[in-house]
């Protein structure tokens, strides 16, 4: 197994053109994009602790302890895509009289979670676990 390279790094830095739903029809709506770590971001402070519950719904899919309600929700979902989408930016879009519709802003928030969903089944607990009550599990033997 080898490192990666630094030009391998450089490529996976680069923007990806996605095409959203469209505004119209007969035009098609090819944005450039970057992945977005909603995990960074609130590190970085960048998604404020009042909307963290929302976030940690959004990124494990579960109910959080606390109440999260839609706006809380489209908050960091909008956050995430004013940071994703490169090209037009949201300020560009903006300036021509559109906003992102329901469908694109959720549309980019899948892609920036794409690589998440590739790890999913590692998070999930083995069906084959057995409880054996001391804090442990183990691997139902089966014949």
């Amino acid at each position: 197994m080898e490192v990666t390279n630094l030009e391998q790094l450089k490529k996976m830095a680069e923007a990806d053109i996605l095409e959203l739903p469209r505004f119209k029809k007969d035009i098609p709506f090819n944005v450039k994009v970057k992945r977005v770590s909603l995990l960074n971001l609130i590190s970085k402070g960048v998604i404020p602790n009042t909307l963290l519950s929302a976030a940690e719904e959004l990124f494990y899919g579960k109910k959080s302890s606390k109440s999260v309600d839609l706006k809380e929700m489209t908050k960091v979902m909008f956050i995430l895509a004013e940071i994703a989408l490169v090209e037009p930016s949201i300020k560009d879009l903006d300036s021509v009289g559109l906003e992102l519709t329901d469908e694109q802003i959720v549309a980019i928030f899948n892609y920036t979670q794409e690589g998440i969903k590739e790890i999913e089944p590692f998070r999930e607990e083995s069906e084959n676990n057995v409880d054996t009550d001391n804090g442990k599990a183990i691997l139902r033997v089966t014949e």
